[in-house]
């Protein structure tokens, strides 16, 4: 990403990430396996080793876990600071009805 994004911008894409990071922890619980069967002396041995590489899908989900703290954080960063011109009279409206 060249130009630095918007605060909605981010935000889409934090949802976008947190989906990813759900299906790669599905994934992960699941340890989808490929079963192939092998024929030695006369009798099918059944191998079962996992599609995907659990080390990587840990570290893509680290990954993903990291820059959703960086967007999160710059967005209440960005909140923090920015101040918004309305006009709310707080305490007639939290007071007693007369």
């Amino acid at each position: 990403m060249s130009s630095k994004p918007t605060v909605n911008k981010l935000l889409s894409m934090q949802k976008m990430m947190v989906q990813r990071r759900q299906q790669l922890n599905e994934l992960k619980g699941s340890l989808t396996m490929r079963t192939m069967y092998r024929n030695v002396d006369m009798s099918n041995e059944r191998i079962e080793e996992p599609t995907y590489d659990i080390k990587k899908v840990d570290k893509k989900i680290v990954d993903l876990n990291n820059v959703l703290f960086r967007i999160d954080s710059s967005i209440k960063e960005s909140n923090a600071r920015t101040e918004i011109d309305i006009e709310i009279d707080y305490d007639k409206l939290m007071s007693e009805i007369e």
